[in-house]
């Protein structure tokens, strides 16, 4: 396995999985998330803006899976203390590459980012229902920071 960053020739590919995660994503959440396509120019800004990238893993010149990271500040707000971090804004790993331990390493990956540009912290957003990916998060030391509810009208 190589994890590198993206380069605008690997968008078909994260294309693809971006559609297996949307559809994941619909099956948890059917009322809220649609399966669709990922837009290509947010691909592309990116991979080309110096404060996102996306780590790929690649297994014999396939994608098994990606991780998008952003870098972000707090929003200026009177009780919210100013950070700088980072976001982790997607993680995917193809269904036939799952449980082999990419996503860790993509999530190694992202620390590692963070920590070289001196960021606060790293932060995430998990589907309530996705309990394999809480898992995941949990191991690697991730706590959960707060949650959004729903009321159903």
């Amino acid at each position: 396995m190589n994890i590198k960053v993206a380069t605008l020739e690997n968008i078909p590919q994260i294309e693809i999985l971006y559609e297996e995660l949307f559809l994941e994503m619909s099956k948890l959440q059917p009322k809220y998330i649609a399966p669709t396509k990922q837009d290509v120019k947010f691909l592309t800004n990116t991979i080309l803006e110096e404060k996102s990238d996306i780590f790929v893993a690649e297994i014999d010149h396939s994608i098994a899976g990606f991780l998008l990271i952003q870098e972000l500040t707090t929003p200026s707000y009177s009780c919210i203390v100013q950070h700088n971090y980072a976001y982790i804004m997607d993680v995917i790993v193809g269904g036939q590459y799952q449980s082999k331990g990419i996503g860790s390493v993509l999530l190694q990956e992202a620390k590692k980012w963070a920590e070289e540009r001196k960021l606060d912290h790293l932060e995430l957003s998990v589907l309530a229902e996705n309990s394999g990916a809480f898992a995941l998060y949990e191991r690697h030391g991730y706590k959960e920071a707060s949650s959004i509810m729903r009321l159903e009208l």
